[in-house]
């Protein structure tokens, strides 16, 4: 059943933040918002699929899932299914520019809900405690609100925060074994296997942490070791580069100095 409430928020009502709609639709009709909405919105998505359309991006959205938009954004959504249930509050209040930017909402969010039997229970809380349209009331759904949006910053930044964990460890991992094995004739191949990962997941990381390719960093981890040999013994350049992985000297030289902007001899003469 569809429902909505519509709070009266006296001017003198000074909380941090203060529900301005709150409601579900059992089938939620199709929505284009040119300007947007005037205050920030959630959305959690009860039963059914549907699409939303904000700042050129598509989310296709099934049970669980949530939306936050912020005040003025264009967007669009709509169901895709026969039916579409949603439950929706939009809301201000005196601190709502400063603990949106302190939670990451300052952009418009989307994401899956871990438990959405909690969430459904703390909006009806919400919807509960403004039936009474009292100053109560307005406290209770104040703090609630604050909750779900905590809730919804867990969910969205604690995956990303264990994500980037596990990606630093393999990160570190894998240039551990490269300083250990830089004078072998290493692939993407051999690397990926070693860590259980796709090639493409693994330069990935690399341009994403180190912003470098793997052989990249293999061939500054080679010319490091190529500099410290020249500038410590007499051996060739040739012996050299064979002992830091190339079989070329040629291309030895060629890598040298499009790393160091001399040549190895060059250098060995500083």
């Amino acid at each position: 059943m569809s429902y909505s409430i519509y709070p009266i928020n006296p001017l003198t009502l000074n909380l941090p933040f203060i529900v301005f709609s709150i409601g579900s639709e059992d089938n939620q009709p199709h929505v284009f918002r040119k300007e947007g909405f005037p205050v920030p919105q959630i959305f959690i998505c009860i039963s059914g699929e549907g699409t939303l359309k904000v700042k050129d991006q598509v989310f296709h959205l099934e049970r669980g899932a949530f939306f936050f938009l912020t005040a003025n954004t264009p967007h669009e959504y709509y169901g895709t299914t026969e039916k579409w249930e949603v439950m929706w509050i939009a809301f201000s209040g005196n601190q709502i520019d400063a603990i949106l930017t302190e939670l990451k909402f300052d952009d418009s969010k989307v994401g899956v809900l871990s438990n959405i039997n909690n969430t459904e229970s703390l909006f009806k809380r919400i919807l509960g405690a403004l039936k009474t349209d009292d100053t109560t009331g307005k406290l209770i759904a104040s703090s609630t609100l604050y909750e779900i949006l905590v809730d919804f910053y867990i969910m969205l930044y604690k995956k990303q925060e264990e994500d980037a964990l596990i990606e630093n460890g393999i990160i570190a991992k894998l240039k551990l074994y490269i300083d250990d094995h830089y004078n072998q004739n290493l692939t993407l191949e051999e690397l990926s296997l070693l860590f259980n990962i796709t090639p493409q997941y693994l330069c990935k990381l690399f341009k994403k942490h180190l912003n470098l390719r793997p052989f990249q960093y293999i061939a500054m981890k080679r010319i490091q070791h190529a500099k410290k040999m020249l500038s410590e013994n007499k051996l060739s350049v040739n012996d050299i580069a064979h002992l830091v992985g190339y079989n070329d000297c040629s291309y030895f030289c060629a890598v040298f100095k499009k790393y160091e902007m001399i040549s190895p001899t060059e250098f060995r003469g500083l």
